[in-house]
C-alpha cells in the first residue's frame, strides 16, 4: 500500500512514545505509536483510497485525508470498526453551522462532544451505563481521542496560540458518549433529525463539561423535574444567555418518570423551554455580549420591562436531548453540557456508513 507520510524510525517502543511528544503529536497523554501495519490495516478495512480527502482542519488548515485520519487513530488507540465514527465525526463538524475555527480558537471552554446513538453502540461495545462520559470504556475514550488528536495534529489547536480557550475541561482530551438504547424509553435521539430508527448517527455539539444536576426524579412528580432541570439551564453565569445549543443527558429514572406521565420527547422540550426563562431585570446584570448582536436577548424581550422573561432556549432545536447513563439513586442525576451560545458550536450530525454495509 502506498502511503504519503515521512517514516519516521525509534530504537524501541520507549523511543518512539518520546519521539511523538518531541514532534509535538500528542497534547500531553502518551499515544500508541502509529506503525505502518497499524495504519494500513485501518485502511484497508475501510476500503478507501489514503489520499482521499475528508477535509481541511481549521485553523492551521491540515489537510485531513483517510491516511492522516487512519494515523491519528492508531495514535488514539482505535480498533479499525472504530474509524467510521470518528470520520463521520469529523465531516459533521465541518460543515459551516458548526464553526470549527471559533470552535478551536474562542476563549470559552467549549470542545466538542461527539454523540453516538443507534445500533452502532452496541456494535462497538460502548458503555451507555454507569460512568458514561467518564473511564472504562475503549470505544467512548479512542474515538474521543481520535477526535481530538485530529484536531490537534490537523487543526493545531494548541494552548495559547491559536488555542485561547481560557479553562478548557477533561473534554478536550477526549469527549464522546453513547445514546443508551435500553433506557430511552422514546424514539432514538437522531430520528430527531430526519434519520431512520435503526440507522448509526454521530451528532456533535460543542459544550463545555458536564454539570451534574440531581432531578430529583426518584421522588419528585414530573413538574418538579422539569423545573429543576429548567432552572439549571437558565444559570445567568453560562453562555445560554445568548442562545446557540446545549446538552441536556438524562438519566434513565428522570427519563423514565418524564415518560411516565405520558410526556413525549418534543414534550419534554418544550416545557423545559417554556420554564428556562430569566427576567430582564437579571439579564441585563449580564454583558457577555453586545446589544447590538443579533442573538442578545433583548432582540426578544423588552430590555425596558424588568419583569419581562427571557428565554434562554430560543427554540427546541437549541435543546438536545439524549438518555444515558446509570439508574443511580432517587436524586435520578441527569448532566447539563451548555454550549458556546451565539457564537457556533451549533449541532450537527452525520450517519456513519461502514464498509461493505
Amino acid at each position: 500500500m502506498k502511503l504519503g507520510s515521512r517514516i519516521h524510525e525509534a530504537s524501541d517502543l520507549e523511543a518512539a512514545i518520546e519521539m511523538c511528544y518531541e514532534q509535538r503529536w500528542t497534547d500531553g497523554l502518551p499515544v500508541v505509536p502509529p506503525t505502518r501495519n497499524a495504519i494500513e490495516r485501518i485502511i484497508s478495512y475501510l476500503q478507501r483510497d489514503p489520499e482521499e480527502v475528508i477535509g481541511i482542519i481549521p485553523p492551521r488548515n491540515g489537510v485531513a485525508t483517510i491516511e492522516k485520519i487512519a494515523i491519528n487513530c492508531v495514535m488514539a488507540g482505535c480498533k479499525p470498526e472504530y474509524v467510521p465514527v470518528v470520520i463521520a465525526a469529523i465531516e459533521a463538524m465541518l460543515q459551516d453551522r458548526f464553526n470549527l475555527n471559533g470552535v478551536q480558537t474562542t476563549t470559552h471552554s467549549c470542545a466538542p462532544l461527539v454523540m453516538v446513538s443507534g445500533p452502532v453502540v452496541k456494535k462497538l461495545g460502548f458503555n451507555s451505563k454507569e460512568g458514561v462520559f467518564g473511564h472504562g470504556c475503549r470505544p467512548s475514550a479512542a474515538i474521543g481521542r481520535a477526535v481530538r488528536l485530529i484536531l490537534w495534529n490537523g487543526g493545531g489547536g494548541y494552548p495559547g496560540d491559536p488555542c485561547k480557550t481560557t479553562h478548557a475541561h477533561p473534554g478536550y482530551f477526549s469527549f464522546c458518549v453513547p445514546e443508551d438504547q435500553d433506557t430511552n424509553p422514546w424514539e432514538p435521539m437522531h430520528t430527531e433529525y430526519g434519520y431512520g430508527a435503526n440507522d448509526s448517527v454521530v451528532t456533535v455539539t460543542a459544550v463545555q463539561a458536564p454539570n451534574t444536576l440531581g432531578s430529583g426524579a426518584g421522588y419528585s412528580p414530573p413538574d418538579d423535574v422539569l423545573f429543576v432541570l429548567a432552572d439549571s439551564i437558565s444559570a445567568i453565569g453560562t453562555n445560554n444567555v445568548s442562545g446557540g445549543d446545549m446538552v441536556l443527558a438524562l438519566g434513565p429514572m428522570a427519563a423514565k418518570n418524564l415518560s411516565n406521565a405520558g410526556l413525549s420527547r418534543s414534550q419534554v422540550k418544550s416545557e423545559i423551554m417554556r420554564l428556562a426563562t430569566r427576567s430582564v431585570r437579571d439579564m441585563k446584570r449580564h454583558r457577555g455580549i453586545s446589544d447590538a448582536h443579533p442573538m442578545h436577548w433583548s432582540k426578544i424581550a423588552d430590555p425596558n420591562d424588568d419583569e419581562a422573561r427571557v428565554p434562554l432556549i430560543r427554540n427546541s432545536e437549541n435543546l438536545v436531548l439524549m438518555v444515558t447513563g446509570g439508574w443511580g439513586s432517587g436524586g435520578a442525576f441527569c448532566s447539563l453540557c451548555s454550549g458556546w451560545g451565539a457564537p457556533g458550536g451549533f449541532t450537527v450530525h452525520k450517519q456513519i456508513h461502514f464498509p461493505g454495509a
